[in-house]
């Protein structure tokens, strides 16, 4: 009796034990459950690409760089034909230089002062006539007027030697940019410019490097302006700084463009390489980066599975 006793009261533990064993099995999955992840793909582009022309219609006198040439802020690129305006630059600044009218102006002006000084003393012991005194008043006063057209006219000199200069400059292509010449268009002794819509150069600016991803609303908005947040390139891992998070969501797509910055000093990283996003269900923190949980910490429950047998 007492054997059959213990088969009895083994017998509910058995019948008990498969599904208990199934409960917490379930439960262990759901705790270590790993959190769903999205990747999204671009590719690195060039902060800023320029193409360098000039409105003026002339032959190109010298190109100073090359294809792949590394140029900074200011950097002369190529010359247009001068000549002519240097020829002019040269007369202009010639008579800018010239003050002989300038000079007998005011010899002129001295010795009309001198006259009605004179005259004035006279007039005082009345050895002189008013109308005499009041001719000699009017001449210093024109006098006074060729002096002072004189010196205009130098100044106008000096300003046509600016603007020629100015347009000299124009016609010397520099770089407004640091970056590299990516393609050469035009060689020496070719047009350029006016009607002609081909430029002489371009140049890209790889540093720093931009990467462009389109996400879906909610993803991006998880992240903050000025968050630094890291980015697979080639493999390689690097910190991409959010810079614009597009306020529009595209009609046609249903994303949001966002734009990373990526330093690139040392340009190793290469334009055109495969760059890769992941970001999980969790926000991300508008300095660090370091992902923090917007949600309430629960689960919604999966879907029923009907009772554990």
């Amino acid at each position: 009796m007492f054997t059959g006793s213990n088969q009895l009261i083994a017998l509910p533990c058995r019948r008990w034990a498969g599904p208990i064993t199934a409960l917490v099995a379930v439960t262990l999955l759901l705790m270590v459950r790993p959190v769903a992840a999205a990747t999204y793909e671009t590719f690195l582009e060039p902060a800023r690409v320029i193409d360098i022309s000039t409105p003026y219609r002339d032959r190109i006198d010298s190109i100073h760089v090359r294809e792949n040439d590394p140029v900074h802020k200011g950097t002369l690129l190529a010359e247009l034909g001068t000549g002519v305006l240097k020829a002019r630059l040269a007369e202009a600044q010639q008579a800018a230089r010239q003050h002989g009218d300038i000079d007998a102006a005011r010899a002129l002006v001295a010795m009309r002062k001198n006259r009605v000084r004179m005259l004035e003393e006279l007039e005082k012991t009345g050895n002189a006539r008013p109308l005499e005194l009041s001719t000699a008043k009017t001449e210093l006063a024109m006098a006074r007027a060729q002096l002072q057209d004189a010196l205009e006219k130098q100044r106008l000199k000096k300003s046509e030697a600016e603007v020629i200069k100015a347009q000299i400059q124009e016609k010397q292509l520099t770089s407004p940019i640091e970056g590299i010449v990516v393609t050469l268009y035009k060689q020496e002794a070719e047009l350029i410019g006016g009607s002609d819509p081909q430029p002489l150069l371009t140049i890209a600016q790889l540093d720093p490097l931009h990467a462009v991803f389109h996400l879906p609303p909610a993803a991006a908005h998880s992240l903050k302006p000025n968050g630094q947040i890291p980015l697979l390139v080639n493999g390689q891992q690097v910190i991409g700084k959010v810079d614009v998070i597009s306020p529009i969501i595209d009609a046609q797509s249903g994303t949001v463009s966002v734009r990373f910055i990526l330093a690139n000093p040392d340009h190793r990283l290469d334009s055109g390489s495969r760059c890769t996003l992941v970001l999980d269900d969790t926000a991300t923190n508008n300095t660090t980066g370091e992902p923090v949980n917007d949600r309430t910490g629960t689960e919604k429950p999966a879907t029923d599975q009907g009772p554990l047998q």
